[in-house]
């Protein structure tokens, strides 16, 4: 009971910290610059390699409800079950291979395959419908989002091309980034963490 106690309060803190990173996001130069770069799934698979599984998939779910509560919504939910789907996508994968043998080979593998498919995934959703809803909400063209990535890569004069030559572009550069983070700091937190506990 105490044990489930503390995992709660684990997965409490996380998707806080989850929600709060939310807040610090940031274009990347590759993408149109309403896609914004976050640190947000750094509590996500740090839970899920700590907690397991289901705790990443609370957290993925919680720090998006906590950051609606408090800020509401400026894309009407289509950021948010991007958010949702994107760090679902990523840390389920790398967490249960890591919890299966907790290495740091599996962690490596584990990141490693949650970054490729989170992008795959991703990008293949905003395809089909986060992309178009957007379009239709915000009363934008695929026009205007083709022009927007045309002015940093020239080369890109299709939606098609905004999907493979920068939205999975992106995703990959994101969850890279956030997988060597974890990768540095993981080992340090997991001692803190158990310390405490």
């Amino acid at each position: 009971m105490i044990k489930d106690k503390k995992k709660i309060a684990l997965v409490a803190l996380f998707s806080a910290i989850g929600a709060i990173l939310m807040y610090l996001d940031f274009p990347l130069p590759i993408a149109p610059s309403f896609i914004k770069m976050d640190l947000s799934e750094l509590p996500v698979i740090i839970g899920g390699f700590l907690m397991g599984p289901i705790s990443c998939i609370a957290i993925s779910v919680l720090k998006v409800l906590i950051k609606f509560v408090i800020k509401g919504t400026s894309t009407m939910f289509v950021g948010e079950l991007a958010n949702i789907i994107g760090s679902i996508a990523y840390a389920l994968p790398a967490s249960i291979i890591y919890t299966k043998l907790k290495t740091k080979q599996r962690a490596i593998i584990g990141l490693i395959i949650g970054t490729i498919l989170s992008s795959i995934i991703i990008t293949l959703c905003n395809a089909s419908f986060i992309f178009p809803i957007y379009i239709k909400v915000f009363n934008m063209s695929e026009d205007a989002i083709i022009k927007m990535c045309n002015k940093i890569f020239p080369f890109i004069d299709s939606m098609g091309k905004v999907y493979i030559l920068s939205v999975f572009p992106f995703n990959i550069v994101k969850f890279t980034i956030t997988s060597i983070i974890t990768c540095i700091f993981y080992k340090n937190i997991s001692k803190t963490i158990k310390n405490i506990l």
